[in-house]
């Protein structure tokens, strides 16, 4: 969602605390040249609070002289765009981003993200996927001018179905002002940094029109995230969405 290139581990299927599991996040690049992480290597993997497997250690022992090293990918492996460890004006992360704002997996993921927050549970993945190449959807702000009957005119979907679904949206509508800055995907803003924000300053408009010293200012808010708010709203195509995201809300 927010276009972080997440090195993932592929190993053959194993059993880890009663469930088997093939795949473990390596979190960063940082962390593959931590552990030392080759690939062709046997490595021990554990669950972490019994429930995310991750890779703890590499068994270097066993290992033939046939195992590779993995490099960063130049460029990101779903648009071709490019990627890069800095983010914003001053921050440089650990991680490493994709820059094309218009990559189809950063737009997907944070279609799934919008409507979780907003809990239209009738909007799966599939079916946000589906409406996007059918050419319904662009963006977040277009599922609020669904029509029912552009809806069920799609193969394998029928007049309940779409009712149901547009129902649901409406009924979503509504909206926190803390629920709506967590549902935007800023980066750094969780549940909780979005409630913060919205219990200081009340309303949208102060927030968009905030500097950096009066976000900085804020008890739980800290430079990383007070920067990534200020340059958020700074940009003009976030300023657009939300203007049209907010007159079908409104």
């Amino acid at each position: 969602r927010t276009g972080v290139i997440t090195p993932l581990a592929i190993f053959q299927p194993t059993e880890v605390a009663g469930s088997t599991v093939s795949k473990a996040t390596l979190h960063n690049f940082d962390q593959i040249e931590r552990l030392g992480i080759k690939i062709g290597d046997t490595v021990v993997i554990e669950k972490a609070g019994d429930v995310i497997p991750k890779v703890v250690e590499v068994l270097t022992k066993l290992r033939t002289g046939k195992e590779r090293i993995s490099s960063v990918p130049k460029q990101c492996p779903v648009c071709g765009g490019d990627i890069d460890k800095k983010v914003g004006e001053k921050e440089l992360s650990v991680a490493y981003f994709c820059k094309n704002k218009k990559c189809p997996a950063k737009n997907e993921r944070y279609l799934e993200h919008f409507v979780s927050v907003f809990e239209i549970y009738e909007l799966g993945p599939k079916i946000l996927r589906r409406f996007k190449d059918e050419g319904l959807i662009t963006d977040a702000a277009d599922i609020f001018t669904l029509d029912k009957a552009d809806i069920a005119a799609l193969e394998r979907f029928g007049e309940k179905s779409a009712e149901n679904i547009v129902r649901e949206i409406n009924e979503k509508k509504n909206i926190s002002l803390a629920r709506f800055l967590w549902a935007l995907g800023i980066l750094h803003v969780g549940e909780e940094t979005a409630r913060d924000l919205a219990q200081h300053f009340g309303t949208l408009d102060r927030i968009v029109s905030s500097s950096r010293e009066e976000l900085e200012s804020i008890e739980q808010i800290g430079p990383k995230v007070s920067q990534s708010v200020y340059e958020f709203f700074q940009d003009k195509q976030h300023v657009d969405f939300i203007a049209k995201l907010l007159d079908p809300l409104s």
